[in-house]
């Protein structure tokens, strides 16, 4: 089995569709790594059910409508 090399911006072949399908693939697999590790933080802190969706549906207050608040901008 060949080693694959490992694709960067500086090194990949823009030109090239396949280097450029490969360096797709390495990204996503490892956006995919830090999306499943962000799942499984919200799941350990009970933000998330068994089946991934949100626990908590309501705003903080002062993220409601209405709400007086201050972005300090």
């Amino acid at each position: 089995m060949p080693i694959a090399k490992r694709l960067a911006i500086e090194n990949v072949n823009l030109d090239d569709e396949r280097d450029m399908d490969a360096f797709d693939d390495q990204v996503v697999t490892a956006g995919m790594v830090h999306v499943r590790a962000e799942g499984d933080e919200l799941g350990r802190k009970g933000l998330l059910d068994g089946k991934g969706n949100l626990r908590v549906q309501e705003l903080p207050a002062d993220m409601k409508e209405g709400a007086d608040r201050d972005f300090g901008g």
